[in-house]
């Protein structure tokens, strides 16, 4: 895999009016032409065309929290004549931080774009047991703890699917001489679809189980499972859908009790697991409703990348 050298591609590529530049045509290197699909016999216009084309369609994968930053680093939505520091200075001052920090952002969209750029596309692995097709998840606070209510349908790839492996991050990672986490106060139930068997502990900060459906599945077949999770404590700050296998549709609602609302509450959109907790990257702000609720839809979303919620908890 040539990552880092289609990021120096790109980096070149932001320079001056990025995407604008008359002279584009001209200085796309090796690895951005192979993944733009550019051919030797390719006019100028066509060039040009390809690369502002395929890397519209990468900013359109990114983390929603990032994808502004990606167009106007790249000239997509700057006035015409404003080069790459004008944008910059113009990204400072909308986020209200210095030069440095938004040089920094700037230089992590482009990763992302090079990495997703050599990703494989989000869909159905026949390499997969199974893919989920649609998620809808309903969170809880209560005074003390939470309820988790999944509805999860997934289509088997093989036949004689027997049992699902899942699996729930509930806590932070331990902090020094903090005991271990055990399953008294966690509570896993069936409630259509099949039984929960094997609950277990895999880390410090996650508990699997497996699924079992009424009888084993043929490829093709659709199944549903609807079960609740119960929690006495719930101490993370978050709640992310972070699939191991493709999922087409995540729908999650997380509902805050009244006494307890958060001071703020950020979307998490196809972020790295390793970022979901951080506070200080940039994302999209949200607001609970009367109820106490938010609300949101995802779609396609990639295994190994975080979707979801996170908060800051009120006072």
């Amino acid at each position: 895999m040539n990552t880092e050298e289609l990021v120096a591609e790109l980096k070149l590529l932001r320079k001056g009016l990025g995407i604008q530049a008359k002279t584009l045509p001209d200085h796309v290197g090796a690895r951005l032409r192979q993944v733009c699909g550019i051919q030797d016999q390719d006019s100028p216009g066509t060039v040009r065309d390809k690369v502002a084309e395929t890397v519209r369609d990468l900013i359109t994968r990114l983390p929603r929290a990032q994808q502004d930053t990606a167009r106007l680093v790249f000239g997509f939505d700057a006035p015409a004549g404003w080069r790459y520091t004008a944008r910059l200075i113009k990204l400072a001052t909308d986020a209200e931080r210095d030069l440095r920090t938004i040089q920094r952002r700037a230089d992590d969209v482009v990763y992302l774009l090079a990495e997703t750029a050599y990703a494989a596309p989000v869909q159905p692995s026949r390499k997969s047991p199974w893919h989920t097709s649609a998620l809808a998840v309903r969170l809880t606070f209560a005074e003390t703890g939470a309820e988790v209510f999944e509805t999860r349908r997934i289509v088997s790839h093989v036949d004689g699917l027997e049992e699902i492996e899942h699996s729930v991050s509930l806590a932070r990672p331990l902090q020094p001489g903090q005991p271990l986490p055990t399953l008294e106060g966690l509570g896993i139930d069936v409630v259509s679809g099949g039984k929960v068997h094997s609950t277990r502990m895999i880390s410090s900060t996650r508990v699997a189980f497996r699924l079992r459906p009424p009888r084993p599945l043929d490829a093709e077949e659709q199944h549903e499972f609807f079960f609740r999770i119960r929690v006495d404590e719930f101490p993370s700050p978050f709640y992310c859908c972070t699939p191991e296998y493709p999922c087409e549709d995540f729908d999650l609602n997380v509902r805050f009790h009244a006494d307890r609302l958060p001071a703020a509450v950020w979307l998490i959109d196809g972020e790295f697991s390793k970022d979901a907790e951080d506070p200080l990257a940039p994302r999209e702000p949200l607001w609970p409703d009367s109820s106490g609720e938010v609300h949101t839809k995802f779609r396609g979303l990639q295994p190994a990348r975080s979707y979801g919620f996170g908060w800051s908890p009120g006072s």
